[in-house]
This record gives structure tokens, sequence and C-alpha cells, in this order.
């Protein structure tokens, strides 16, 4: 388009308290490779690890006979609808004018709140004893949606700061859900074939999940240095945000008209907090690339950098709380048993 071809291109009054000098791309391009290669790598597993935890015989029956699915399964997914697609969005775009980013930083947290979940929400609801059938269902879902619903979102809150209409990237999008269908359904065979390997991949992708998690985190310092010159108003936003996520879904889940379990409403806050950053780099890049504008593109990206290690960060928190309250539990029990909670059936 004609005004990208100008230096700033974005129109619009917005109070810029939070413009900073550009920072200069990554001086070893070595190492963004590396965080591609650690993060492709385990992302798969560990959805070759969660596809272990299901059972393929349960699944072809439900498909068979689908009334014997639990109506608050599906209501798990609706919620997760509403929160991922019509609260996360609103929130990002309220953020954004509270925090009075800049317009093209804005425009970034805005891209990152409309992504659907991320393989990484899977491994999350695993360790905090979600309901894993439901956490899948719904990452696939939400990227489905995403196909339509992204469109939707940034046209109706981006006009805020720019009138130039995102570019969908579905070949993205499509490659994210066969990495979680693919090496899910490779789980669900391996299971059939073999509980015990099953129950040893399971274990490996939990700890290659938390090592693959500190590894991303490590590596987006060093790749990205410029982030620690940015203004607090960016880092307070990528810190809470995902607290609002998982804040918005566990609330939703937790009406009592929908009787869902503590297990499930645990799945739902971790598919709302966790997005899929990876679809908001690509967005922006086929988007807003200008021409020499590596400025640009700085000020676009810098809130997914950060917004990717505070989800991590944020998530593990909550699951060190949360494990911390089992172990209470399980020592108030006089038997030891472990505390009862509601796990959650098709």
């Amino acid at each position: 388009m004609d005004s990208m071809d100008a230096e700033e291109p974005f129109s619009g009054n917005v109070t810029n308290t939070t413009a900073s000098p550009p920072g200069p791309p990554p001086k070893n391009p070595a190492l963004v490779t590396a965080f591609n290669v650690v993060n492709t790598g385990i992302l798969v597993f560990i959805m070759l690890a969660m596809g272990c935890t299901l059972e393929l015989k349960t699944l072809i029956r439900l498909v068979r006979n689908p009334r014997q699915i639990d109506p608050r399964f599906f209501i798990g997914v609706v919620i997760g609808f509403l929160s991922q697609f019509l609260a996360m969005p609103l929130c990002g775009f309220a953020v954004a004018h509270i925090m009075q980013y800049s317009p093209m930083v804005a425009v970034g947290a805005l891209v990152c709140t409309c992504c659907p979940g991320g393989t990484v929400s899977n491994l999350f609801t695993y360790w905090n004893k979600g309901d894993v059938p439901l956490s899948v269902t719904m990452t696939s879902c939400s990227t489905v949606l995403a196909m339509g619903m992204m469109p939707l979102n940034l046209w109706i809150y981006s006009r805020s700061w720019t009138d130039q209409a995102a570019v969908i990237p579905y070949t993205r999008i499509v490659s994210a859900l066969a990495s979680i269908l693919g090496p899910a359904l490779v789980g669900m065979l391996l299971k059939l074939w073999s509980d015990r390997i099953a129950k040893f991949v399971i274990k490996l992708g939990s700890v290659l999940g938390l090592s693959g998690i500190v590894a991303s985190i490590i590596l987006s310092t060093f790749i990205n240095p410029d982030m620690f010159t940015r203004p607090w108003q960016l880092w307070l936003g990528a810190a809470i945000l995902p607290y609002v996520g998982f804040s918005i879904g566990f609330c939703l889940a937790s009406i009592p008209l929908f009787k869902m379990t503590q297990a499930r409403r645990r799945t739902v806050a971790f598919e709302t907090g966790l997005q899929n950053v990876s679809i908001a780099y690509a967005i922006i890049q086929l988007t807003f690339t200008a021409p020499g504008g590596s400025a640009f593109m700085g000020d676009l990206l810098i809130f997914s950098i950060l917004y990717g290690p505070f989800m991590m960060i944020d998530g593990l928190l909550i699951t060190a709380i949360y494990r911390l309250w089992v172990v209470l539990q399980n020592k108030r029990n006089v038997q030891g048993e472990e505390p009862k909670d509601e796990t959650a059936e098709l």
C-alpha cells in the first residue's frame, strides 16, 4: 500500500508515552534459528505426550455415539470461544489505551490478544490436573475459528490506530492445527500399542516441556536485548494480560449455571490466557513490513517479544501455587490421599 512508504504508516492521535528508540535487529541469527528449532521440536513432542494421555478407543466410541459426551464438555468449548475471541481482544484494546501505547506498539499488543490458544496450554492443563481432552479440543477449535475471528477482531479494534487491513496467515494457522492434531493422534496410537511406553513419553514430555519453556525464555532475552530498554508500561501490560486471560476464563467457567468441574475451570483458564504468539509474529510480518523499516518492525513486534516469555512465567507461577496447594491439602488429609477434585470425563 502507498501508506507503507511513509516513515510512520499509522495515523491517529494516540498519546505516545511508550515511544523509544528502536533497537538493532538480532546480532546472532544462529540464536534465532536455535529458538525456532527448540520451540517447534518441543511443541510437537508436547502434543505427542498429550496424545498419550488420551484413549483412542474412547474417542472412537464417542464419535460413534456422541450422546455419551457430557454436555458440559461442549459448554467448556463455547466458554473458551467467548473468552478467547470476545473478551481477550477487548482487554488488549483496553490495555493499549490505558497504558497509552504508541500506535505501532498498540497494534502489536492487539494482534497478540486476538490469537488462538497455543499448544503450551495443553501442557499447563496437564500439569494442573485439568481436562486434557477438553484442552486439546479447545486449542483445535480456536485455531480453526481464528481464521474468521482474527480478521473480524482486528478490523473492529485496530481502527483506533491504523486503517490498514491485517493479512491473516492462513497457511501458518493450518500448520498450527496440523502440529496439534498430528502428534496427538500419533500419541493416541502409541498408547493403544503400549501403555508402558506411553507413560514414559508423558513423563519425558513434561520434562522437555519445562526445559523448552525455560530455554525459550532465556533465548528470548539474548535475541532481543532491546526489550530491557523499553518503558515500564510495556512490561506491565505484557505481564498482566495473561493473568487477565486466566481470570476471565476461570470466572466464566465458574458461573454456577454451567456446573463446570474445577478441572475444567482450570482448563478454560489456561486456554484463555495462553495464546499462540507465533501467529502474531506472522501477522505482523506479513501485514506491516515497511521498506527498510526495521525500526517500524521493532515497535510492532516488541509486545509479542515480551508477551511470549511472560505467558510462560505467569503460567509457571500459577502451576507452582496450585502444586503447593495440592501438597498442603495432602498433608491435611489424615489418610494421605490426594485432595478430592472432580476429574473431568468425556
